[in-house]
């Protein structure tokens, strides 16, 4: 993934400056890194990583995005390798799957070719999360009826319900997915996990479940997209 202004790290000779008289001592890591989960109007699940006291002397920061609760000695071991020159201090968004703990490392790092020289890694682990979708709603549906929507709301990582957060049931504008999407209803989840809302059917749409104000150490989630036909 490639976001405006800043540069993948992942082919040899990627354009890092050369350091003359070998490898450059090792940079001081950052003093602190924030990770900010983020779920978009398509619903688009994200991070957005940010940090505090880099280096001043390293060229800039390499984010590292990898599954799991490991974090890696060096960025060989990412799946994602984002870096970001100095002196941003923020990634910019980076997709991430639902349902997948993810563990996110921060690196300074000093630019030299083939291979620049990487500080201790400062990193964080985000739970993935999910939730599921079930509708009760009668045959053959006409336009003015009602229609009840649930959901559980799970921690992927504890195996755990979560209770007393905040959901949000998205509605498409017709059943393409490529349609323009819009919240209809929010609801807190009770000591279960359990989301419930009641809405009145219209037109024939796609419905699904978000799970966007997350705690500390959780990821946002989505459910898979439901479709209500209504007859027109």
């Amino acid at each position: 993934m490639q976001l405006t202004g800043f540069t993948m790290l992942a082919l040899v000779g990627a354009g890092l400056a050369a350091t003359p008289g070998g490898a450059a001592a090792p940079p001081a890591p950052v003093s602190s890194i924030t990770v900010t989960p983020k779920i978009d109007s398509s619903g688009t699940s994200s991070v957005d990583v940010s940090w505090t006291g880099a280096d001043p002397k390293a060229d800039g920061v390499l984010v590292c995005v990898r599954r799991g609760t490991t974090t890696p000695s060096s960025p060989t071991g990412c799946e994602s390798q984002i870096a970001v020159d100095a002196p941003r201090t923020s990634s910019g968004p980076i997709t991430v799957y639902p349902k997948k703990t993810y563990t996110i490392a921060v690196y300074d790092y000093i630019g030299t070719t083939p291979e620049p020289t990487y500080s201790t890694p400062v990193s964080k682990v985000r739970h993935g999360t999910s939730m599921t979708l079930h509708e009760t709603c009668a045959n053959g549906q006409d336009p003015g009826d009602s229609c009840r929507i649930t959901g559980v709301l799970k921690d992927v990582f504890r195996g755990t319900t979560i209770g007393h957060r905040q959901v949000e049931l998205w509605a498409s504008r017709n059943l393409k997915q490529s349609s323009s999407w819009s919240r209809v209803a929010t609801d807190t989840t009770d000591s279960y996990g359990l989301a419930k809302t009641r809405i009145t059917l219209d037109k024939s749409r796609l419905y699904q479940w978000r799970y966007a104000a997350v705690s500390k150490r959780q990821l946002t989630t989505y459910t898979a997209q439901v479709g209500i036909v209504v007859a027109s």
